[in-house]
């Protein structure tokens, strides 16, 4: 298949959101003293923030909360589940991870060997749900940003993933046919079952090897093998 644009996902399919997180976690962790409160471990800390983030985005892909909620939710939601009392959370905590967090520069092992390989023969873009200043960060912060070409945002879009809108719009935009796209990402709901409903074709970035049944075009378990595909 002659594919001329590749949209890709961008946290937990190029920047490496766990490894990233985790170190901002730790740095809250000490910034704030915990282990004060004798009630949780860093290790703790950020096994209980990776729980409940993931619950967050998923209600926020499904459109049930917005942004401003995480933002101001989610260390609370956290920390009270940790032991901690409302009043004994630091009122800055979110924006000191905030601000922390998108400055990390790990991305997904062979993510810069297979984008120099890819860089010449096609168009790149990013298609994420993450909000615009945040993104922007990561990008910058981890030296992805010269490969793309086009960054698009929920935030921007007006629609996010997995609704077909977010990829018809990204599409539409870049000015192509679906024919000439093909879309690339590790979450099975939001970038494959949304890419897939937009009629485009898929690699589905499968490192922890879940067992589905969705009609993926490709499915690869490590980012080098698509060199094999493409």
């Amino acid at each position: 298949m002659n594919y001329a644009h590749l949209l890709f996902d961008l946290d937990h399919t190029l920047w490496d959101f766990e490894r990233n997180s985790s170190e901002a976690l730790n740095e809250v962790y000490s910034i704030y003293n915990m282990q004060v409160f004798n009630a949780f471990s860093s290790r703790e800390f950020v096994d209980k923030f990776k729980e409940v983030n993931t619950i967050l985005w998923e209600k926020y892909d499904r459109d049930e909360i917005d942004r401003e909620y995480i933002r101001t939710r989610r260390f609370e939601l956290v920390l009270t589940q940790l032991g901690i009392k409302i009043e004994d959370i630091p009122e800055d905590i979110s924006k000191t991870y905030l601000s922390i967090c998108p400055t990390k520069g790990n991305v997904i092992p062979d993510a810069f060997e297979v984008l120099d390989y890819l860089k010449g023969s096609y168009e790149m873009h990013i298609i994420t749900n993450g909000f615009d200043d945040i993104q922007d960060t990561k990008l910058n912060s981890s030296n992805l940003r010269g490969y793309f070409d086009r960054i698009f945002t929920s935030e921007a879009v007006g629609h996010k993933k997995p609704s077909k809108e977010m990829f018809n719009k990204a599409v539409e935009m870049i000015g192509v046919d679906k024919k000439d796209c093909l879309m690339i990402g590790d979450n099975l709901e939001t970038d494959i079952k949304g890419a897939l409903n937009a009629d485009l074709d898929v690699v589905f970035f499968n490192p922890d090897n879940l067992k589905h049944d969705l009609p993926v075009t490709f499915e690869i378990r490590k980012l080098i093998d698509l060199k094999a595909i493409l």
